[in-house]
Parts: structure tokens; C-alpha cells; sequence
């Protein structure tokens, strides 16, 4: 019944999408539109030269259908069909992949591949005029919009400024279905770049900035954290304040109360994203979002804010971050709720990743945004973070929509070590379970150990068939097994030898596929599961994580023995 209900909510509300979609085709023709670009956003971009070069080269299936090489067929097995069905060119948010290359080749194929997309055939596909994916597709072409000049993307410039004027009568009429938040900023934000262009006036370029400085507004808190606990949705915000700083000085509104609003949103957003940050620089893997920073670079708009600040918050979002000797660490202190019909089950929270100096050792496998599709097709139904797994063969688990409850969470030191433990209660089944965990490093950050207990104060742990610890590798770090023993040894790309060691002997190493951001291949990577059967109504476990040497010649053979 539910379903039906939304179903018919859908297709009400796309009726009305349609509906404005025609009068805004109307409207469009009797507006007078000016000859020249007015005040036109300058690229700020550097571009992507990998992906962007691997999707002029016909990577991307369904970027590639217009554009064939000899490439095309060999790259394309490399990623996954449903991977390359959840990219949506229609954002046009692949221009910042290649605005930065501005060669013959790039040009050519951005101004060849804009015409195949059906944007201009005046018809309404909910695929392309969806609200989000218009909104996307306006900001990227505002912002780019020198490039798509020098690309010949337009016929002349009167279709250039009908294609953005368009876009603004319709997003214009769509704004009384969609309440604040983040797709309104998003279509907020496009519309002021487009008057930038358009040649808007003073005042009602302030009245869009207001609308803007709301939308934020709802979405953050008073002490800059979302909402939402999600990093890629606060770094997308970043990036539109960036920008919409940037151009209010050019358009006669710097120093105004908006600007400064928008200001201070920067100034509390910073902190923040730092502290979201590994030791390599890249966002940590929460919520559908994370990892190396694919349309944005974090470093270049950390700097482009010119921010007198450099603070890095401790306790962001949820998230803990310790920093020891070279070991940065980023823990997960609050709950999420995850829907899942798998025989298993996965909890985030307690999760974690650990950088020393710049390389990844532990990292979640969650999937992450990109082209505004995402990665989730390559994962398993359970999510793949450094947490705990409860499983059961027999029959599906009633998970109750994988909820869990955060009790206690505690950050301390003392005079040798820093700790964080917490302890949570997961539902499953009508039951209770409780896990806690316990980990410490010291401040030389040399070693970090790790307790985990779980107990159930109604129904024995024997109800499910064995639980998994289990521990995600980044692919650069090399990690054999010691035979016979209860240890593994991880390499690091620096040369950095760890080890992991556990109180028992029976974890084990399995793979699993890893995405790479950067060129979008996917590569084996290992990662370290402690398989423990269960009985009675508790379960301790214990390992132990540490530096061994830091070699500039070390080989496999002299790791083993």
C-alpha cells in the first residue's frame, strides 16, 4: 500500500514536472536573452587528467557510445556493466574531469558529446529534467561555461544563454515542490551562477544569495557539522561556498550580510573537513562517501578559501580522530541506519581507518559518489567497514533495518596513550546484542591495540553460527600470514613493516574488490577476518597492531623468516 502511495506521489509530481517543463519552453522564447556573456564565471579548475583522458578514450560505456577507439572494448571489461549504468552524464558534472586538459581532443569531444546527450530535443525525460540532475547539470555548465566557449559545445552564444536560461525558468517553477535543503541548494546556487551570466540585477542577485544562506543554514548546525553525517555532502557545500564567495565579489555583493554568512560558513566547514582527513589527504569512508576526492580536489579548496585557520577539530560529525607519532586515526562514534535483507550483517558504527604518515593501512570499503552515480554495485549487500559481522546460514535474520544504538563513547589519554571505547547495542532478531570496543595508542605511535567484547543479556550468542572481526587493507599494503602462528605481516609502499597479531589463532585473509577512485580499475586487496564461533552469552577478542622496522630493503623472504 505504501509503495503505491509513493508511487502515485512520484507520478503525480512528475505530471507537474512535465507540465513546467513545457511552460518554461514557452517562456523561453519571448524573454530577450542578451548577445554577449556577462559576468561569466572563470574556471577554477585544474581537471582530472587520468579519467579525463580515459573518458575521452572510450572508457566509460555510457559515455562512450558516441565516441569509438580501439581502447573502448578493452577498458570497458574492466568495470563493471551496473557500475558504468549508475554514472549520469546528464549531470554534465564530467566537464570538470576535462576542462583542465583544454586540448583539440577534449574540445572536440565535449562539444560532440553535448549534442548526443537529447538535452536540446525538447522533450521531457525524467532521466535528464529530474530536479537533481538539472540542478548538477546547471552549475556545471555556469561554471564551465569558458571551456564549452572554447569547445564550440553551442552553435553561437544566443543557443548557449537559451540553454542556461531554460534551465533557470524551469528550476525557477519546479522550487515550490522541493522544500530546503540540499537539492534546493543545488538549484539555488545554479541559478545565481546562471544570473552571473544572464546579466541579473544587484538586487535580485542579493535575494538569491539570501535563498542560498538558508538553504545552509537548515542543513548545518551551529557549530558547522550537517545534518546529515555525511563528509561528501559537506565537502560539496565547501566547494559551492568557495565559489559562490568568489563570485559575489564580482558581481557587487562582497562584504554584504550574506557574504559574511557565507564566510563564517567556511571558516566552521574548514576545520572540520580537515579533521575528516587521513594522512594521504583523502576524506575518510562513511556514509556512502569517502575516499580520494574525485571532482574536487580537497587540497585546492582548502587553499583557494585563503583561510587564516588552520585548525583541525578533533571530533567531527561522529567521528574521533586521534593523532599519535605518524599513526592518524578516524573512528566512527555514531550509528547509521542500514536496510539489508543479507544473511549477514554489518554495524559502521566503531569502525575505523588508520593512516601512518601518508599511507593508507586500514580503510572501509564503503561505496563512495562519483558523476553523480555511485559504487555500491561492486560491494556485497553487507557493507564492507572495519566493524564486527554477526552471521547465520540457517535462515534470513530479522535485522529490524540494521539498527543499533550507540550507548557510551569515550576519548581519553593518560600519561603514555591515547584511548577511545564505546559500547553500542545492536537489534537483531528481538534480541539484544551489546559490542564494545576498546583501542589505545601510544603517543609514540608505534603500536595500537584493540579489545572487543560482545555479550547478550537475554538469548546465547550460540543463535548465530560464527561472527567476523574483520579488518580492511588499503591495496598498496602487501600482508602475508605466518605460517603456524597468530600473526600477519603487513609491508607498507614506504617500506614500513607492521604487524598484526591476534590472541588466537584463527583469523585468515580474504579478498575483496577494491574500486580505485583515481581510474576507476578495480584491484585485489586483502583483508584480515577473525572468525570466532560463538557460545554462552559473551565473546572476547584481542589483537594487537605494531611497528616491526622501517627498511629500505626488505623482501618477502626476509619477511618470512
Amino acid at each position: 500500500m505504501l509503495r503505491l502511495r509513493i508511487r502515485f506521489i512520484n507520478n503525480f509530481r512528475d505530471i507537474f514536472f512535465h507540465i513546467f517543463f513545457l511552460i518554461s519552453l514557452l517562456l523561453n522564447r519571448l524573454f530577450k536573452l542578451p548577445s554577449e556573456l556577462e559576468k561569466a564565471p572563470f574556471n577554477l579548475f585544474s581537471g582530472q587528467l587520468v579519467l579525463g583522458k580515459l573518458l575521452i578514450n572510450g572508457y566509460f560505456n555510457s559515455f562512450s557510445k558516441p565516441i569509438r577507439t580501439s581502447k573502448a572494448s578493452k577498458n570497458n571489461d574492466l568495470v563493471p556493466k551496473k557500475l558504468l549504468e549508475g554514472l549520469k552524464p546528464e549531470t554534465f558534472c564530467w566537464l570538470y574531469l576535462i576542462s583542465g586538459i583544454n586540448d583539440q581532443e577534449s574540445r572536440d569531444y565535449t562539444k560532440f558529446f553535448v549534442n548526443e546527450l537529447g538535452v536540446f530535443n525538447r522533450k521531457f525525460s525524467h532521466n535528464i529534467w529530474c530536479l537533481e540532475t538539472t540542478a548538477f547539470r546547471l552549475c556545471s555548465v555556469c561554471l564551465n561555461i569558458r571551456f564549452l566557449e572554447l569547445a564550440k559545445a553551442f552553435k553561437n552564444k544566443s543557443k548557449m544563454l537559451s540553454f542556461i536560461h531554460f534551465h533557470v525558468l524551469y528550476l525557477s517553477l519546479c522550487k515550490t515542490f522541493v522544500p530546503k535543503g540540499l537539492i534546493s541548494l543545488r538549484m539555488n546556487s545554479g541559478i545565481f551562477f546562471a544570473s552571473l551570466i544572464l546579466g541579473e540585477t544587484i538586487s535580485k542577485r542579493d535575494i538569491l544569495l539570501g535563498r542560498i544562506v538558508k538553504d545552509i543554514g537548515f542543513l548545518m548546525k551551529k557549530n558547522g557539522e550537517l545534518i546529515i553525517d555525511n563528509p561528501g555532502e559537506l565537502l560539496e557545500i565547501f566547494f559551492l561556498v568557495n565559489r559562490l564567495i568568489r563570485f559575489s565579489s564580482t558581481s557587487d555583493l562582497s562584504k554584504g550580510k550574506k557574504d559574511l554568512k557565507l564566510r563564517s560558513f567556511q571558516n566552521q566547514i574548514a576545520p572540520i573537513l580537515r579533521g575528516l582527513r587521513l594522512g594521504g589527504g583523502q576524506l575518510v569512508r562513511a556514509n556512502n562517501f569517502g575516499g580520494e576526492v574525485i571532482l574536487w580536489d580537497l587540497d585546492k579548496e582548502l587553499s583557494d578559501a585563503r583561510l587564516n585557520d588552520f585548525s583541525i577539530r578533533k571530533q567531527n560529525m561522529g567521528f574521533y580522530r586521534i593523532n599519535s607519532g605518524r599513526l592518524k586515526l578516524i573512528f566512527n562514534g555514531k550509528s547509521r541506519k542500514i536496510e539489508t535483507t543479507a544473511k549477514s550483517f554489518c554495524c559502521p558504527a566503531f569502525s575505523f581507518e588508520l593512516s601512518s604518515g601518508r599511507r593508507t593501512i586500514f580503510q572501509n570499503n564503503s561505496p563512495f559518489n562519483f558523476f553523480l552515480g555511485h559504487s555500491d554495485s561492486i560491494h556485497k549487500v553487507e557493507q564492507d567497514y572495519n566493524s564486527v559481522n554477526f552471521l547465520k546460514k540457517s535462515r534470513l535474520i530479522d535485522l529490524s533495518q540494521g539498527v543499533s544504538k550507540i550507548m557510551e563513547v569515550k576519548n581519553y589519554k593518560d600519561y603514555k596513550k591515547n584511548y577511545i571505547e564505546g559500547r553500542k547495542k545492536i537489534f537483531i532478531d528481538q534480541s539484544d546484542i551489546y559490542h564494545s570496543r576498546k583501542l589505545s595508542i601510544p603517543f609514540s605511535g608505534t603500536e595500537m591495540r584493540g579489545s572487543e567484547v560482545i555479550y547478550s543479556e537475554n538469548k546465547d550468542l550460540n543463535y548465530f553460527d560464527y561472527i567476523n572481526f574483520q579488518f580492511f587493507l588499503h591495496p598498496e599494503v602487501h600482508v602475508w600470514k605466518s605460517e603456524g602462528s597468530n600473526y600477519f605481516l603487513l609491508q607498507l609502499h614506504n617500506n614500513e613493516i607492521w604487524n598484526f597479531e591476534t590472541d588466537e589463532n584463527n583469523g585468515d585473509l580474504h579478498t575483496y574488490n577494491y574500486l580505485d577512485p583515481k581510474d576507476l580499475q578495480i584491484k585485489r586487496a586483502f583483508r584480515i577476518v577473525l572468525r570466532r564461533s560463538l557460545s554462552g552469552k559473551n565473546l572476547f577478542v584481542a589483537w594487537r597492531f605494531f611497528l616491526q622496522s622501517h627498511s629500505s630493503r626488505i623482501t618477502r623472504e626476509k619477511i618470512i623468516s
